[in-house]
């Protein structure tokens, strides 16, 4: 029975972009035992793997982590680490692990230091020595092969350098147990405003009830936010609340989100990364608002085999939904 140890210490839309990685190992070990170290923020996602996954939750600093986890670092043996996450802590970890085969990402950024850039390598060279393969990632968002480090490719790059196979580039999150959070059956669609669009100037959010406007003509609307809400939506609510086919939920737990995402035909949002990643384990249509600046950056984001369509702040209005 093959042992694995996955390291995701990170955020919630960020563990859901591995659920291909934890698919694809659990297809093509189906006896096998994973275990994820996961953060304190992402262990809310993690929980819904419980079927595929034992979770250990990192909690800093390091060294306790280290005496608390004992039996996992020093009395148990893996057949493979994939370290997923970047960090530095979980990159030391894995070199104290025993394991047959260790994989990571190296991340290369460029830093400026006394007026000239270097290259801040993560991990660093004695580090590395410690991997058995590794997959190159260039953090600079604006070079022309930007598309080439798309995160989950190199994930799965890794999987194919340990000769295992890949059935599946899809996103999954098993849900058993949806709840009724709309008044609105299903077939919605649901806008997510979180505290990005507050960054925004306001001709986006003037735009953005244009939006709205057009689209509650010919179908229902969710819109859900952020906890403890937004200038925007305050603003949204001021103008739609009495509005019989646009429904405003607020302040709702991961359970319930996830739940109006699975029970809605198309998600619009300013990539956040929780709503994304989920519509795309459900095959749910997304759109995302954005700014044009970090167009290339979000091309390292998106999910395999989903309707996706990214749109500018500045000129959205005008473009057809198609929803």
């Amino acid at each position: 029975m093959k042992k694995i140890l996955i390291f995701k210490t990170d955020r919630l839309g960020d563990l859901l972009n591995i659920s291909p990685i934890i698919n694809n190992l659990k297809h093509n070990y189906p006896s096998c035992t994973i275990t994820l170290v996961c953060s304190k923020y992402n262990k809310s996602i993690a929980e819904y793997y419980h079927n595929d996954v034992e979770f250990i939750i990192f909690n800093k600093p390091l060294f306790f982590f280290l005496i608390r986890n004992i039996k996992l670092i020093f009395f148990k043996k893996y057949d493979f680490i994939f370290q997923l996450d970047g960090k530095n802590h979980s990159y030391f970890t894995s070199i104290l692990v025993n394991a047959k085969k260790k994989v990571c990402i190296r991340f290369i950024k460029k830093k400026k230091f006394l007026g000239t850039k270097v290259s801040i390598i993560r991990p660093n060279f004695f580090i590395n020595y410690f991997f058995d393969e590794t997959e190159l990632s260039y953090e600079d968002y604006s070079i022309e092969d930007n598309i080439n480090y798309h995160y989950l490719t190199l994930y799965l790059k890794l999987l194919k350098k340990l000769n295992i196979k890949i059935l599946s580039k899809n996103h999954y999150l098993p849900l058993t147990n949806p709840k009724k959070v709309s008044k609105f059956s299903d077939g919605y669609c649901l806008i997510h405003i979180d505290e990005r669009w507050d960054k925004f100037p306001f001709s986006v959010a003037l735009n953005l009830k244009k939006k709205i406007l057009l689209l509650s003509n010919s179908m229902n609307i969710v819109i859900s936010s952020n906890i403890g809400g937004n200038k925007v939506l305050k603003y949204l609510i001021n103008d739609f609340y009495n509005k019989t086919n646009i429904e405003f939920i607020k302040d709702t737990n991961l359970h319930s989100t996830i739940s109006l995402v699975y029970n809605c035909s198309s998600c619009i949002s300013s990539h956040s990364g929780l709503i994304v990643h989920t519509a795309a384990a459900f095959k749910k249509k997304i759109i995302d608002i954005v700014s044009k600046d970090i167009f290339n950056e979000l091309d390292r984001w998106i999910p395999y085999n989903v309707d996706y369509k990214r749109l500018d702040i500045n000129n959205f209005i005008e473009i057809d939904f198609n929803i």
